[in-house]
């Protein structure tokens, strides 16, 4: 028979130290009685601006995103559609994460939680979903761009809107799957507040056992390999052949090929054009001859800088995006490895070993939450700051909506009256004559001794 059984903590030690300890307080037994660092005033201010400034980015640059991609039918890209479900993680991050975890470490005294217990398992299970979720809309992110370099005329055919709907959901629901246990590993607890009698609420983390297992060491191991070591290796493999591919495309080669192919095809088309004027006169003949490799010439020229320009611009376009997506790759990588490798020692330390609540090494927790709240506010400003086609559209759709709907309304009466001058035109001028002289005969006399229009109305439109 299997069994179900959770560590317990002595009340009073989490109730002096939760501040510090969200993730492994509950299996914390002895503690230094020192004061926190974190009540000291330079490092809570330094805190308590950096919360806030994130807060901000989080909630107000990816709602900005979600926007421009929503009212923008131009940005709803494959591409884009991946940005927008990580817009949308970023965003569940700075509701349900950035504000709770500000006020439970820097802003209530006793690491208090004032937002009831149902709040407390979203919190602990959100912000242990999110992560991995980012994790793999970057993966898939990545193979789109490996597709649209390698075999650009296969991504549309392979990433239809189905695809697209099914990967996206997959792997929300295969990393909410695997981050279940901890909605469940979740101890909530009401302390009494020495010296007043009052209490006040704890929210925190408790060890589950299954059998001889510990059910959030094999989790958390298993979430860093899948989520975080082998999606970098994924990432590391896709982007070194993109840039290859890239490398190969922007070489002289390339281009010394493509032109020699190009001169070769010319080269056989005049000779077809030289061999059907050999039957005229000689001077017919040079002279055609002159004529025609002069334009065949200034034919090949246009066409091959028209061709160039096309790739190059093809290239720098592919060249951009995959800026984009690295920096994105890169600042998940950098900002999430600490939270991941301070979570693995925490479920895998000895318990019984004290810890120093005045020593610089407890200031590590709170910054690894830190820097991965950063990723996901700082996602908004690479968006901003890397890209031509979202600077563009955040600029039209928040300042310049107005300005574009006076344009398109100016183009389209602009059109309405082109293709009425083009319909008058279009009337014979006889008929155009005939018609108004007969007009000038009816304005005289209005009418017929019979009352009749002296012009029937049939005829009227048969001259127009």
């Amino acid at each position: 028979m299997s069994s179900l059984r959770s560590c317990s903590t002595e009340p009073r030690a989490m109730a002096n130290h939760s501040a510090l300890l969200l993730a492994t307080m509950a299996e914390d037994s002895d503690f230094d009685d020192s004061e926190p660092l974190l009540n000291l005033s330079p490092i809570r201010a330094f805190f308590i601006v950096a919360y806030a400034a994130v807060f901000l980015s989080s909630i107000v640059g990816n709602t900005v995103i979600l926007i421009v991609l929503l009212l923008n039918s131009s940005m709803r890209t494959i591409t884009n559609f991946f940005l927008g479900n990580l817009a949308i993680a970023d965003l569940l991050v700075g509701i349900f994460c950035v504000l709770p975890n500000a006020v439970h470490f820097v802003l209530l005294s006793h690491g208090t939680w004032p937002f009831g217990e149902l709040m407390c398992h979203c919190y602990v299970y959100i912000i242990h979903l999110i992560p991995n979720s980012s994790a793999g809309i970057l993966v898939l992110l990545s193979i789109e761009r490996f597709i649209a370099v390698l075999r650009p005329m296969l991504v549309h055919h392979l990433m239809t809107k189905t695809v697209l709907a099914i990967a996206a959901v997959l792997c929300w629901l295969i990393s909410g799957l695997m981050n279940l246990p901890y909605f469940f590993a979740v101890r909530y607890i009401d302390s009494p507040r020495y010296g007043n009698g009052s209490t006040y609420s704890i929210c925190t983390r408790k060890h589950i056992q299954f059998q001889d297992f510990d059910v959030l060491k094999v989790v958390t191991t298993v979430n860093f390999v899948f989520w975080y070591m082998v999606p970098l290796g994924l990432l590391g493999c896709i982007y070194i052949t993109i840039g290859v591919a890239l490398l190969r495309s922007t070489g002289d080669g390339a281009v010394a090929r493509s032109s020699l192919r190009s001169s070769k095809s010319n080269q056989s088309q005049m000779t077809k054009k030289k061999s059907a004027y050999q039957s005229l006169g000689e001077n017919i003949r040079e002279t055609s001859k002159r004529l025609l490799s002069s334009k065949c010439r200034d034919a090949d020229e246009e066409a091959n800088e028209q061709r160039r320009s096309t790739s190059i611009e093809a290239i720098d376009s592919r060249r951009k995006v995959i800026r984009l997506v690295s920096v994105i790759v890169i600042s998940f990588a950098l900002l999430s490895f600490p939270r991941y490798s301070y979570l693995i020692w925490s479920v895998w330390r000895d318990n019984s070993v004290p810890r120093c609540l005045n020593c610089v090494f407890t200031l590590i927790h709170p910054l690894t939450f830190l820097l991965l709240f950063i990723n996901s506010g700082i996602n908004p400003l690479l968006y901003a700051f890397l890209s031509v086609r979202f600077r563009t559209a955040i600029k039209e759709t928040f300042f310049c909506h107005s300005q574009r709907e006076k344009k398109q309304s100016k183009i389209v009466m602009g059109l309405r009256g082109n293709h009425a001058n083009n319909d008058h035109e279009n009337i014979p001028i006889a008929r155009r004559q005939r018609y108004f002289e007969l007009m000038h005969s009816r304005r005289a006399d209005k009418t017929s001794p019979t009352g009749e229009p002296l012009v029937p109305r049939k005829e009227m439109q048969t001259m127009l």
